[in-house]
Order: C-alpha cells, then structure tokens, then sequence
C-alpha cells in the first residue's frame, strides 16, 4: 500500500469558507438557481414598469425576493455554524495540520485532531469538484475531504485529478 499522493497543510477555516461558498453560491446547480431568481425579478421588475400591472405581478417579485433572501440567509448560518465548529476544534487542539494520502486503494486522512486515521476505499469515491484553493473528494457517505492545492508532498495536482477523474469514472461503470 505505497502512498501515491500525499498532501500536508495547516488546516484553517478557509477549506469551510470556500466548501459553503461552493455548496450554496458556485455549484452548478446553485447558481442555476440564483440566476434563473434574478432572471425573474428582473423580467417581473420590467413588467411592472413597462405594462403597469404592479399588482399583478407583486406577488411573483415578493416570492423571488424572498426565496433569495432565504438562500442567502441560508448561506449567512452555515458559515456561523460552521465558524463555532472550527472554533471547537482548533481550541481543543491548537493548529491542526491536515494530511491526505491517497494510494491505490484508499484514501487516509490524518489530522493532529484525530487520535486515529480514517480509512476510505477508494471505490467509495463518488466526486471530486475544485474551489479557488482547494479539490474536494465526495465520497458515498457524503463526507468530504480537502486536499489543498500546492500542497502536495508526493505527486503532482496534475495527476491526482487525473487519477481520481479516473477512479470516480471507475466507480460510476462499478455502479456504486
């Protein structure tokens, strides 16, 4: 079980900030749904201006404004969550240096948190999306692991995407 990748980093809350900002602002799917809302303010707006039927188009704006608002909020209270999070871990443990090691058949995440390593086969790999600093590996079980870019001990970015691109297209044919 020869490590193919390794990668070591100081653990901060930015691997939060940019996982929540992915999850609720930059992911496809989120900003489908964040465009096709303003898309509809915009329009309704417009109607309203241009045909006069204020109150018949109230009802669509003030459901799009407050959908926004909800996501946003949304958004505003995973980040304060997860800050009293991060803040629990790092007072228990001081600085917490994260590493991952991928090999070809698992993926170890250590943590000085941890009093133990975690284990994860590889065949439970199901994404890997990147942020402005960071890849994150989905696994099955919905956990996600960071692997800070620039930080690899062992192995290039390069070709662990195109490993991991490789074993989640692995796992999709597996059908798990």
């Amino acid at each position: 079980m020869a490590p193919k990748f390794i990668n070591r980093f100081p653990r901060t809350f930015d691997v939060e900030k940019e996982l929540y900002k992915y999850i609720h602002i930059t992911s496809p799917g989120s900003l489908f749904c964040l465009i096709a809302l303003v898309v509809v303010l915009v329009v309704n707006l417009a109607v309203c201006l241009i045909f006069g039927l204020l109150y018949a188009n109230l009802a669509v704006f003030a459901m799009a404004t407050i959908v926004l608002l909800f996501l946003l909020v949304r958004y505003y209270t995973a980040i304060q969550a997860a800050k009293k999070r991060y803040a629990e871990q790092t007072n228990n443990h001081g600085e917490i240096t994260v590493t991952e090691t991928v090999t070809d058949e698992v993926l170890i995440s250590d943590s000085t948190a941890r009093e133990e390593p975690l284990e994860v086969p590889l065949s439970h790999i199901k994404k890997l999306f990147t942020t402005n600093n960071f890849y994150m590996v989905v696994t099955s079980e919905k956990m996600i692991y960071a692997f800070k870019k620039g930080a690899f001990t062992l192995g290039t970015e390069e070709a662990f995407t195109a490993f991991m691109t490789q074993q989640i297209e692995h796992n999709k044919r597996k059908g798990q």
